[in-house]
């Protein structure tokens, strides 16, 4: 990984959505848009937005890195709340299984993760 502790300043509306289920190892239909990725002399970390479609789930799920993540547009159902822009979430670190997340009429988010070496695969955990 690159090291991206300077300033950065970028026009995400140049940066192309690409196929989130390999880069995240969720199911199908999830998109990427990766704004950024590197280490600093904290810890490796990746910044993003996602975006799901109407109708899907992301199953419950762990991961090895801790992510804050905001609602920019749509609906993130989970743990009894309905999160809509400007709502938050954070998760994450191994053990720490979390989801299932439901999208019923679809969701951008922008989520930063962040880990002392980042894996940014998600493993589904059953209940």
């Amino acid at each position: 990984m690159d090291y991206v502790g300077k300033f950065f300043a970028v026009n995400t509306g140049e940066l192309e959505w690409q196929d989130g289920s390999k880069l995240l190892g969720l199911p199908e239909g999830v998109e990427v848009k990766i704004v950024r990725e590197g280490h600093d002399e904290v810890s490796e970390r990746a910044e993003r937005f996602v975006r799901f479609p109407p109708g899907y789930v992301e199953p419950r799920h762990e991961h090895d890195h801790y992510h804050s993540i905001f609602v920019l547009a749509g609906e993130m159902h989970v743990d009894g709340k309905v999160l809509k822009p400007g709502d938050y979430v954070y998760g994450g670190g191994k053990g720490n299984a979390h989801g299932p997340y439901h999208y019923p009429v679809g969701c951008t988010v922008f989520a930063c993760s962040r880990a002392r070496k980042l894996n940014s695969i998600h493993r589904t955990v059953e209940n």
